[in-house]
């Protein structure tokens, strides 16, 4: 289980978190359990910082409907 799962799960926030894909779960992880900045992890998949931006902030926006 990663980190970022065991979070949500002791959040009561586990339903959220399959409403996550992939990548947002990814990004989420980078930037606020392990300190990367958009930059680097725009770096990491080959797009640009503003989409990491973006998708970090969808991904939260569906952690919050729970």
């Amino acid at each position: 289980m990663t980190i970022l799962k065991t979070i949500l799960l002791k959040n009561n926030l586990e339903e959220g978190f399959k409403l996550l894909t992939q990548r947002e779960k990814k990004i989420i992880s980078l930037y606020y359990l392990e300190g990367y900045k958009d930059e680097e992890i725009a770096r990491l998949y080959g797009i640009n910082r503003q989409n990491v931006n973006r998708q970090r902030k969808r991904g939260i926006s569906k952690l919050k409907i729970f």
